[in-house]
């Protein structure tokens, strides 16, 4: 399945997705003149980096062990995926419990809420844990009063308080749930696989998979803070800096959008200024500069023939595009390039550094397992030295 463009990190929190990735840009796409308009600047990246060690550095790369719990978690889901529930009579509301529910509720210098057959599973606390609590054992047809302590948030000052909000409730009724037994034909019913311990085996390898990959990655991540810690960096071309700046604020817009704010309200909500963005550009710029240095000093540049079949990935994997032309339409070649540059800087020194791959239980951190030869301490960054902001300037 294809995917947009600015989803390319979605697993990420938009921090992460800033600290990560110069090419979040869907809403920095200009009309085709714009694009071609645009014109790649020569700078000489000697000028501004001077690089430090980026081979033969020590890491540990932790794994997480896969446990028959994370195995069954997966199974889980498909339980749950097919429990169907029935109307009961004759006893009163348990833990598990869908529950159908007639509510108003009345706060002081609120407007009151009135729902009626709202429905909701005791125990998933979509109305809150302390509102479930006073569901449980209650009879169907049968009327409760109480009153709970709830979060407040004044939209002005943005200071959280507490009001009391009473509800009055009336249990219309209960359904328990019925669930699947789990065999080999529900399995095959439900799955791609003919038997559970089938199942259980494949989840257990993609699991292992998933679980070796976003090591890679964070190993990855913490390689290149180490390198970009141990280099120098001396101001910046403005043109990177303010496409940096232009893709954080870019990204934040368009967070901010899902929920229906603009940036200011977003940023307010997440704890942000503007002031923190462009922070956040500053320590992009850092990055890519020291990638640019990387490439260079590696002799690992980008070719013609990577570029190309490099467009043509993104248009199998972003339904932002539909050819080639709408990429290079949407971003100028060197946008382009620093975003692939920076895929064949991160391989690059993910294989040139020793790696010590460190199997670790997701339950028991101390009982950490080395399975190299190498035992190194486990490697902890600190925050950049900010750029000379002498050399930049923001496109705001």
């Amino acid at each position: 399945m294809k995917k947009h463009i600015v989803k390319r990190a979605a697993v990420l929190s938009v921090a992460a997705v800033v600290a990560m990735t110069t090419f979040t840009g869907c809403g920095s796409k200009k009309d085709e003149e714009n694009a071609s308009a645009r014109k790649v600047v020569d700078y000489d990246i000697n000028d501004y980096v001077t690089l430090g060690q980026y081979t033969g550095l020590d890491i540990n790369e932790k794994i997480e062990t896969v446990t028959d719990a994370d195995v069954q978690s997966t199974l889980d889901s498909i339980i749950k995926e097919h429990t169907t529930y029935e109307t009961v009579a004759g006893r009163n509301v348990v833990l598990g419990d869908k529950v159908i529910i007639d509510y108003t509720r009345t706060a002081e210098g609120q407007d009151d809420v009135v729902q009626a057959d709202f429905e909701l599973t005791v125990g998933n606390q979509s109305l809150g844990e302390e509102f479930d609590e006073k569901l449980l054992d209650v009879a169907s047809g049968a009327n409760i009063t109480f009153t709970l302590d709830e979060t407040s948030y004044d939209s002005e000052t943005g200071e959280e308080g507490t009001i009391q909000a009473t509800y009055n409730v009336t249990v219309k009724e209960i359904q328990q749930a019925v669930v699947p037994e789990v065999t080999d034909a529900f399995i095959a019913e439900n799955t791609d696989y003919d038997t559970v311990e089938a199942y259980k085996e494949a989840k257990k390898k993609e699991l292992e998979e998933e679980n070796a990959s976003n090591a890679k990655s964070t190993t990855q991540a913490e390689l290149l803070n180490m390198i970009i810690e141990g280099s120098q960096v001396s101001g910046c071309p403005a043109f990177i800096y303010n496409m940096n700046y232009n893709s954080v604020v870019q990204s934040y817009a368009l967070y901010g959008s899902h929920f229906g704010a603009d940036l200011e309200t977003y940023l307010g909500y997440a704890g942000k200024t503007m002031d923190d963005l462009k922070n956040d550009a500053v320590e992009m710029t850092k990055q890519t500069l020291v990638i640019e240095a990387i490439v260079k000093d590696a002799g690992i540049d980008i070719t013609d023939e990577q570029f190309d079949e490099k467009l043509n990935e993104y248009v199998e994997k972003y339904d932002s595009f539909n050819s080639t032309d709408d990429v290079l339409k949407a971003f100028s070649r060197e946008e382009l390039l620093f975003d692939m540059r920076r895929d064949v800087a991160i391989e690059y020194i993910y294989e040139n550094n020793n790696v010590n791959q460190v199997m670790v239980s997701n339950e028991v951190s101390s009982d950490d397992v080395v399975i190299s030869d190498v035992d190194s301490e486990d490697i902890e960054t600190s925050e950049d030295e900010q750029l000379d902001d002498n050399e930049t300037s923001e496109d705001e």
